[in-house]
């Protein structure tokens, strides 16, 4: 591709624009001016020349009636010293039939000889003022009663007027150029000084392009009641806004970033104090039956997988904070687990545990870490609102490539407030608890759904439907 071509900048713009105008308009005043003059040169030589041939053409009368050489040569030279005011080079009397009577230089010009031929005049020509050499004919034809006795044809010195024309086209031309650099001289300057604002702030922006916009001096400013003057302090106002506003951002950055780190410590304390629970029941089963090997690796196992579960929210949460999410699939022993848990949650509350599994298979494609943190807040939250005695039922199957799993209880309901957290999730921080915030967060993030019912037993009924996600999202594979 071709460079372009740099640009002129508008100050230099703007007094060359002046220079061209005042260019046109020199032009324009210098023809006038010298048409003027011609006009004024041309009239002044006809007078001069018409007063210098009427006198001539008296004092050749008589000579060239009479054809009278010597008295035409005396009537020349005394009109010579007469109109001294007309410089003659030469000055002919020509008798009708072409031949000179008398010639200021006989010489040049004998007697009867034949007049030459630039002294015949032209037809209707005006006075040639422009004749390069400075010379030019003026003639004047004569008559007595209408009859043609002869003619004058003089050679006169016009370089006079030829010198005033020339020394007025050069004083014309030294004054317009002189006047057209004096305007480009103060456009120049005016414009400048009109755009010193305007680059004084394309300076300060382009400054800006590394880095913050800085302030432009108060003493670089123009006066305030200036377009400039105005146009300066409102850019120095837009910076200082600028800045409070980056001061802002950075403390609410900060802010945000504490809140987000106590979201997330608060959501692993939670998640990870649901386990707990049933681990420390598996250890005190060891404890009150350590030497029953059947029960004792049972509490064992349960406490490996509480562990197991305790890593796997950690890896969530790190997980999380990355681009996407990874897990193992959901087998059979996670929904034991929960069964364990759930059992030891309504015993020490007095309720009664309905739990049906129905899976077919060994794994399905569903994270399991999802599934067991969602089930075990479920359960958590209707053994919190079922009363002393009631209910709470788990039910989890498989239709249509998806994971159902609904949890009810027989309490009072469940408030519109932790409704509304269910069903419209929030990335912002819980107002109340953070189970069913964490139940909403999780069911989102497995593009799954939430649904709420009146249970059968008189209270609600949580629905939550995962859909089989592919390979990898979910590693089909069993955990060791």
């Amino acid at each position: 591709m071709n460079a372009q071509a740099p640009r002129l900048k508008l100050a230099w713009k703007v007094p060359l624009v002046v220079a061209g105008l005042m260019v046109v308009v020199a032009v324009g005043i210098s023809k006038t001016v010298l048409e003027r003059l011609d006009h004024t040169q041309a009239r002044h030589v006809e007078q001069l020349t018409g007063a210098y041939l009427d006198g001539l053409s008296t004092a050749l009368q008589p000579a060239l009636l009479r054809r009278d050489a010597w008295e035409a040569f005396d009537a020349l030279d005394r009109a010579r010293r007469l109109y001294s005011g007309v410089r003659t080079l030469d000055v002919l009397a020509i008798l009708p039939d072409g031949n000179v009577l008398a010639a200021a230089d006989p010489l040049a010009h004998p007697v009867l000889s034949v007049a030459p031929a630039e002294a015949t005049p032209p037809p209707r020509a005006p006075l040639p003022l422009e004749a390069a050499d400075g010379r030019a004919w003026i003639h004047r034809e004569m008559s007595d009663d209408g009859v043609k006795i002869g003619r004058i044809a003089a050679l006169i010195d016009v370089s006079a007027y030829l010198a005033e024309r020339r020394e007025a086209q050069a004083a014309l031309i030294v004054f317009n150029a002189m006047l057209t650099l004096a305007l480009a001289g103060l456009g120049y300057f005016f414009v400048r000084k009109m755009l010193a604002p305007a680059t004084l702030l394309s300076s300060a922006f382009a400054a800006a392009i590394d880095g913050a916009p800085k302030s432009i001096a108060p003493s670089r400013l123009p006066p305030p009641e200036t377009e400039g003057g105005r146009l300066l302090r409102e850019y120095n106002r837009m910076v200082g806004a600028l800045a409070e506003r980056e001061t802002l951002r950075k403390r609410l950055a900060e802010e945000e970033r504490a809140a987000l780190l106590g979201k997330l410590a608060s959501s692993l304390a939670h998640e990870v104090n649901n386990p707990l629970g049933g681990m420390f029941n598996a250890l005190a089963m060891i404890r009150r039956h350590g030497d029953d090997p059947g029960k004792r690796e049972g509490a064992a196992a349960l406490i490996e997988r509480g562990l197991a579960s305790i890593r796997d929210i950690v890896r969530a949460s790190l997980v999380q904070w990355r681009s996407g999410e990874v897990g193992r699939a959901l087998t059979r022993t996670d929904l034991d687990d929960l069964r364990f848990l759930a059992q030891a949650e309504t015993r020490a509350r007095g309720l009664q545990l309905d739990w049906r599994g129905e899976i077919d298979g060994e794994q399905i494609p569903v994270s399991a870490q999802s599934v067991r943190q969602v089930a075990l807040n479920l359960v958590l939250n209707a053994c919190a609102a079922a009363p002393p005695g009631g209910a709470v039922a788990v039910r989890a199957h498989a239709e249509n490539l998806r994971l159902v799993l609904s949890v009810a209880d027989s309490g009072p309901g469940l408030p519109e407030s932790q409704r509304a957290r269910l069903l419209n999730p929030s990335d912002e921080a819980p107002g109340g608890g953070l189970g069913l915030w964490t139940v909403a967060r999780l069911v989102r993030a497995a593009r799954g759904t939430v649904e709420i019912h009146d249970a059968a037993t008189g209270g609600t009924c949580v629905r939550t439907i995962f859909p089989f996600a592919s390979g990898e999202n979910v590693d089909a594979r069993t955990a060791a």
